[in-house]
């Protein structure tokens, strides 16, 4: 869990997350105590580093990359967080996997799918840093080792 802030970057950074209406709240919450209060640009697509990458969804990623590109070029972004949630409904309709509370398989298959994200990024963006985290049911945050 992250109890209190993390040292903040100095600059700007894109946030990916996903658009369950559940953590809306929750995912200000946490930017505000990680020091990010109006330093980040919002990218919402459901699963989000899923729904960034699935093959099956390119439009989605194409909506990804345009909005990096323009975050880069308005805000000097440095840097994409990655926020995803456990129980994510978008695991369940695109990939068929379902989860219980607290099940380490799905923390290992949000990790395997931002890596995937993560090395796009750095293929198409090696300036930018990616973090990825991963939010449970009640706002509590783990970050993700990728």
């Amino acid at each position: 869990m992250i109890p209190s802030p993390p040292h903040a970057p100095l600059h700007n950074i894109l946030l990916l997350s996903c658009m369950d209406l559940r953590l809306l709240d929750e995912i200000v919450a946490f930017m505000d105590l990680i020091g990010m209060t109006n330093r980040y640009d919002h990218v919402i697509l459901a699963g989000a580093a899923l729904g960034a990458s699935y093959d099956g969804l390119p439009h989605w990623g194409q909506t990804f990359w345009d909005h990096i590109d323009i975050a880069r070029d308005l805000h000097d972004i440095r840097e994409v967080y990655i926020l995803e949630h456990r129980q994510c409904g978008a695991y369940r309709k695109l990939l068929g996997l379902s989860f219980g509370d607290h099940d380490e398989t799905e923390a290992l298959a949000h990790a395997e799918v931002v890596s995937r994200l993560k090395s796009q990024i750095q293929v198409r963006h090696p300036d930018l840093g990616v973090r990825a985290f991963l939010m449970d049911l009640f706002g509590g945050v783990t970050e993700l080792a990728i």
